[in-house]
């Protein structure tokens, strides 16, 4: 059996235990005493932005069509002689999948028939299939699913706000890619991608929930010895150079709204994964000093009937990126973006109150705290640590050392116009 590390969380005592198997896979497991519930994940570091890349059959370089890996996606749930959704269901358990700019994550949740459930999530990854038919079959289902987010303001001025800030780097593409990049894709460009990407050393599996650690291990390396065939290689991604300056300062898009929504970015470059976790903190700090219901900001714009929810932050990253993300939905757009500029331009002048940030840092602690009670919540700080290539915990744990001199350095650093995109969906009328 693999020799186990443990992480500690030192704000609400959660372990992880974290192995990694002789071919390359990352094992993860979380026990929480006198849950009912399980969660299995098997995930793999491999998102919309790898499009181009050296494939590990033949070793030459390949750029594949936009969308591949949220088409993969769907069709490894489906096999030969099924669809594993269709063997989850049987088995009365809930399971799904979701592919993010950097990774793809297969899922259960179950209360019963565990071991069942981890069988049954490698055996399906481990198998594709993929023939013509089922290809050209998935390719209209796609093609739905792109068009109702093309009238899904939330999903439109995002996306919108990510074309403005990049201009080279393939953050600026549709997760599910475009209509015309999706026909294109073939059974060769998937089995391409999947040879090259959902390999055990670019691959994780994580467990959560009242289990032994032991007989969890065993049963995991007894699944992955009896399912995996494939060659175990770190992929040679490729990304064209990112420029600092933005791509577009302004993008205005119309739909059939009454809301028009809004979403400023401010990109900020690359940074390693302690930073990214880091900045993470800092910028959740702000939103609930400055945006959140606590604000004297949100008070303002509230009384003067410019919003009824109050603006978010957030703080987005990658191996080789990372911006800041200001968003809202207002009537008064134009006004909120005025007021917005002059607070951002106040706060890098005179920092926030010390009063609130100690309020607002303990109020995240305490939801730490709270969060260990949330399978999923774990399973996503054990998904960051896996990309950033960090501790587990380093959230939790990095919390007490920020001061409120580290947000403000942050607030008048990161916050510059000269890297500043403005994306927003507005009423057709």
């Amino acid at each position: 059996m693999s020799e186990m590390q443990v992480e500690i969380n030192t704000k609400n005592e959660d372990k992880v235990f974290k192995t990694v198997l002789s071919d390359g896979l990352k094992v993860y497991i979380c026990p929480k005493k006198g849950f009912s519930k399980k969660i299995g994940m098997y995930g793999t570091h491999y998102g919309s932005i790898d499009t181009t890349f050296f494939d590990v059959v033949d070793g030459k370089k390949r750029t594949v069509p936009e969308g591949i890996a949220h088409f993969l996606e769907h069709k490894l749930f489906e096999q030969e002689d099924g669809n594993a959704l269709d063997l989850f269901a049987q088995k009365g358990v809930s399971s799904n999948a979701y592919t993010s700019f950097d990774h793809t994550v297969y899922f259960f949740e179950t209360d019963s028939k565990f071991e069942e459930c981890v069988k049954t999530l490698f055996d399906f990854i481990t198998k594709p299939y993929f023939t013509d038919e089922n290809v050209e079959k998935e390719k209209g289902i796609i093609e739905q699913e792109i068009k109702m987010y093309e009238d899904a303001p939330d999903a439109v001025v995002y996306y919108n706000v990510l074309k403005g800030m990049y201009n080279k780097y393939p953050l600026n593409i549709d997760i599910a890619g475009t209509v015309e990049s999706v026909y294109s894709i073939t059974k060769e460009h998937l089995y391409s991608c999947y040879n090259t990407f959902y390999n055990p050393a670019n691959m994780f599996v994580i467990i959560i929930g009242d289990v032994n650690i032991e007989e969890t291990l065993v049963l995991i390396e007894k699944s992955h010895k009896s399912t995996n065939t494939r060659a175990s290689v770190i992929p040679q991604r490729y990304y064209d150079a990112e420029e600092d300056k933005i791509a577009i300062k302004e993008i205005n898009n119309n739909l059939d709204i009454y809301m028009p929504s809004v979403c400023i970015g401010y990109k900020m470059g690359k940074k390693n994964g302690k930073e990214n976790i880091r900045n993470a903190v800092i910028c959740e700090i702000i939103e609930k000093c400055c945006f959140g219901n606590l604000s004297e900001f949100y008070e303002e714009l509230y009384n003067k009937g410019y919003i009824t929810t109050p603006m978010y932050l957030s703080y987005e990253s990658g191996v080789d990126f990372s911006h800041n993300i200001i968003s809202f939905n207002s009537l008064k757009y134009k006004e909120c973006e005025e007021i917005l500029f002059e607070y951002i331009n106040k706060l890098k002048q005179n920092g926030i109150s010390k009063d609130i940030f100690d309020i607002v840092k303990n109020k995240i602690i305490g939801e730490i705290v709270f969060s260990s009670e949330e399978l999923m919540h774990v399973s996503r700080d054990i998904i960051d640590s896996i990309i950033e290539n960090t501790d587990v915990f380093e959230k939790a744990n990095m919390l007490d050392s920020i001061t409120i001199n580290d947000v403000n350095e942050y607030i008048k650093k990161n916050f510059n116009e000269e890297f500043m995109a403005i994306s927003r969906v507005l009423p057709k009328n």
